[in-house]
């Protein structure tokens, strides 16, 4: 009897050490408590390497856009070119490179640095692939009222930036980089030796341009946009260039040069003695960026590329792939037919209404804020009762584009027209001044705040986070959540340098804007001791912004359930609701990946490093000195 005695002792310490490893209390870890049997249901299939909320609403948002697909391909003939020539896998196989084996000739062709500059002048004009330089049109960050032009920097291999070839967290994917490199050499026909040549040589190009390149770090300071320049200062950098290349730039736009240094290089590096370097660096472009719509090696060489970085198995569904691309290509087709389908009035009455909600709380917040003087609180409300707020589509994204596509053309002569249609559309805006459309696809389930028209932005497919059958808090949680994070975003350590015009002022006196920034220090310094994965932390200066704005947004839904009475049990509800937003599973290659990238801490902490420096929070579920959420209140963090 002692021995099963003890036995029986042994199986219920092994039970209780089993249930506290399986289910976390919930004031140890709240997102786990409250998630713990959706994360469990969740398995991730090979080619998958996150579910979340978000994917599971996408994946309802794409059935609608597979009708709306069904309807475009009736109804719009270019679509239904694109659409049929890309399934048609025997035609591509059988193409080679198509029209595209001209440009590749050309570069070729190239003996000289001079000839190679024409050829490839050719190519980055006909084929839109930046060589030389790379633009796109904004508005003026210091005058909204115009367009300006900004050059951006390179990119490198597979659309990479700098750090990927100067910082050694991303080792492993630059060397990702450099075995599909060798990879897309070989299917066009070099040998294994000359490839992985060729690659290297790309590689240490590359790595000599990214040591003196700006890193996308360094942007995220939105002054760093700025950097006025004329056409004439522009072509003294570029001494290589035909002193043609920039005329297509009106005279009369203003430009902004975000990395002289970039090109100051690039200009530097184009000698003979590079040549045979910088044509394998076109030839490679050409492959990277037209691939998809060759053979299915190619394609499959890109996929495998994508799907290699995230840790999962490449689908090959060619109709997803045809799918894929008409939505990218006809983003405005798109776009236009999902809003008319699937916005409902009721859905965007409903955040409306939150958002003028949340508003209004958050102008008695601003008021009430001690470390803030009355004068920059005036103006921050002054900012805050101007915030526009953009449901769907807005009047710039209404417009018609004739592509005159033509069956009898090879896939690769259609892509190209769209392109060029594309391209004189953006010309023109540029030239009639004319604000940019929206900067998010309709159908994707994200909003975002937008600091040069200060305005908040909800993509049609948003609207399938309202749960109309839930009450107020709980939509507070989820949907309010988003419309106060998004608000919140007017005032982020970026946001808060713009006015309430959209243009980038200095608008806050200096104790003001010293107090700021010890405030922002704290919540980088709080976020930083978060391990995520054995040995991988979270960047508090990469996040954040995001998470100021996901300390203040909950901080606000938190207050104006209270000054609407709401009781415990509402409350609850509505942390509940904030948690199951962002439940989520993901592979470790995949977080990984986002560590070193994303903006935004990592879905576990949104929820728990958000709720622990939230005082309402510790009232609404009695958490104390003893609960490992416990922060005692001196080091909670928040600015907003």
């Amino acid at each position: 009897m002692k021995n099963i005695k003890k036995c029986f002792i042994l199986i219920l310490i092994v039970l209780t050490i089993g249930c506290n490893l399986t289910t976390k209390p919930l004031k140890q870890d709240y997102y786990t408590y409250i998630n713990k049997d959706t994360i469990d249901s969740y398995v991730l299939k090979d080619d998958e390497y996150t579910i979340s909320t978000f994917t599971k609403l996408q994946d309802k948002v794409n059935s609608d856009i597979d009708s709306v697909l069904t309807d475009l391909i009736t109804t719009n003939k270019d679509i239904n070119i694109i659409y049929n020539q890309i399934i048609d896998t025997n035609t591509r196989n059988t193409s080679g490179l198509s029209d595209l084996k001209y440009y590749i000739d050309l570069i070729d062709s190239s003996t000289t640095i001079n000839e190679y500059i024409k050829n490839a002048m050719v190519v980055e004009r006909d084929l839109y692939i930046p060589i030389f330089t790379s633009a796109s049109i904004m508005r003026n960050l210091k005058d909204t009222t115009e367009n300006m032009l900004y050059f951006q920097s390179i990119p490198f291999a597979f659309n990479s930036t700098s750090e990927y070839y100067t910082d050694d967290d991303y080792l492993s994917v630059k060397t990702l980089i450099k075995q599909y490199d060798i990879k897309l050499l070989k299917e066009y026909g070099y040998d294994k030796t000359r490839a992985r040549e060729v690659s290297k040589n790309i590689t240490d190009y590359y790595t000599k341009i990214a040591n003196k390149s700006h890193p996308t770090s360094y942007y995220q300071n939105k002054e760093n946009l700025y950097n006025p320049i004329n056409k004439s200062e522009l072509q003294a950098i570029y001494t290589n260039l035909d002193s043609t290349y920039f005329d297509n730039i009106p005279d009369n736009v203003k430009i902004s040069l975000l990395d002289k240094e970039n090109y100051s290089a690039i200009n530097d590096s184009l000698t003979d003695e590079n040549l045979p370097t910088l044509k394998e660096i076109v030839k490679l472009k050409i492959l990277e960026n037209y691939g998809e719509f060759l053979s299915e090696n190619y394609a499959k060489i890109l996929s495998d590329f994508s799907s290699e970085q995230l840790g999962i198995e490449t689908k090959t569904d060619i109709n997803d792939a045809a799918k894929n691309t008409v939505i990218a290509l006809f983003q405005n087709e798109f776009d236009i037919s999902y809003t008319n389908k699937y916005l409902t009035k009721e859905s965007k009455e409903y955040i409306l209404s939150m958002t003028n909600d949340i508003i209004n709380y958050y102008e008695k917040s601003l008021t009430n804020l001690d470390w803030l003087s009355q004068d920059t609180k005036n103006k921050a409300i002054t900012k805050l009762k101007n915030i526009t707020i953009n449901i769907g589509l807005n009047e710039n994204d209404y417009y018609n584009l004739n592509y005159n596509l033509a069956s009898n053309n090879t896939l690769i002569k259609n892509i190209l027209k769209i392109k060029k249609v594309l391209e004189e559309h953006e010309l023109e805006r540029l030239k009639n001044n004319v604000p940019a459309t929206t900067a998010v696809s309709q159908t994707t389930i994200n909003a975002y705040y937008n600091p040069q028209d200060n305005s908040i932005n909800f993509p049609s497919a948003v609207t399938n986070l309202v749960d109309l059958s839930k009450d107020y808090y709980e939509n507070l949680g989820s949907i309010g959540m988003i419309i106060a994070h998004e608000i919140t975003h007017a005032f982020d350590s970026n946001g808060a340098k713009f006015d309430e015009h959209g243009n980038l002022v200095e608008w806050w006196n200096k104790e003001d804007k010293e107090n700021y920034q010890q405030l922002q220090k704290q919540i980088i310094s709080y976020y930083d001791k978060y391990e995520v994965i054995a040995g991988n932390y979270i960047n508090g200066s990469l996040t954040v912004d995001e998470n100021i704005a996901d300390l203040g947004a909950v901080n606000c839904i938190s207050n104006l359930a209270k000054s609407k009475n709401a009781s415990t049990t509402n409350l609850k509800a509505m942390y509940k609701s904030f948690a199951n937003l962002w439940v989520e599973k993901s592979n470790d290659e995949y977080q990984k990946i986002l560590l070193l990238v994303d903006t935004h801490s990592p879905a576990k902490y949104r929820v728990n490093a958000t709720l622990s420096s939230t005082d309402i929070f510790y009232e609404v579920y009695n958490v104390s000195k003893t609960n490992p959420m416990y922060i005692s209140k001196d080091k909670r963090v928040h600015i907003w």
